[in-house]
């Protein structure tokens, strides 16, 4: 995921070759399902199947580390607003919020509190550094930066806020997808615009 302040038009990532592990594990697939071409998203079927969002492959790690930063606290837990705002990320780690309350829903919250509720949580992500907002117009979290999970993760590890083992298990899985751990991250948090970061390869295989 590469982080660009630009007004030029930014394409999404183009897909990657097929490999020969690809080729295995479809071989394998079909022999176990006879017929699962038609049951599964074919993600290099970009032209008949829309509707779908590239995220990290480290993203359930990522949201392990932040169910642990935010144990105990009274503001509950904010990991699903950020599988949210991925799911709405057409590739260029920028997400333009024009319904809070449609986006609480889509996170689970339907109370009379959602849009509350959804609106702390984006704050408490703010404040652990995996977003960063600017406003748009009256709504104060109109424009959300998706910033690289690696490299914030990166930081947190640096100032001694993971888990013991966390670390270990990130890196690892980190080489597995030969996904390449950025230098880390640190911006202001209080709606300023990010310093540029270097695109990072964020995992093609396993």
């Amino acid at each position: 995921m590469a982080v660009i302040l630009s007004n030029t038009l930014v394409r999404a990532p183009s897909m990657r070759k097929t490999n020969k592990a690809d080729l295995k594990r479809t071989q394998l697939r079909n022999q176990l399902w006879p017929g699962s071409d038609a049951w599964i998203w074919d993600l290099a079927d970009r032209e008949k199947v829309v509707g779908f969002a590239t995220v990290p492959r480290l993203l359930p790690l990522v949201i392990h580390l932040i169910q642990h930063l935010v144990s105990g606290g009274k503001g509950g837990d904010p990991t699903p607003v950020y599988l949210e705002l991925w799911c709405r990320d057409f590739g260029q780690g920028y997400v333009s919020v024009t319904d809070e309350a449609e986006c609480a829903y889509g996170a689970g919250y339907s109370s009379r509190r959602a849009v509350r509720t959804w609106r702390g949580h984006m704050e408490r992500l703010r404040e652990l550094g995996f977003i960063n907002v600017l406003p748009d117009g009256n709504r104060e979290y109109g424009n959300v930066l998706l910033l690289n999970p690696l490299a914030v993760c990166h930081r947190l590890h640096q100032e001694r806020k993971t888990p013991d083992g966390w670390w270990p298990a990130f890196s690892k899985r980190a080489s597995t997808i030969g996904a390449t751990i950025p230098p880390p991250l640190a911006f202001p948090t209080t709606g300023q615009a990010v310093p540029h970061v270097t695109p990072t390869e964020m995992g093609t295989g396993a």
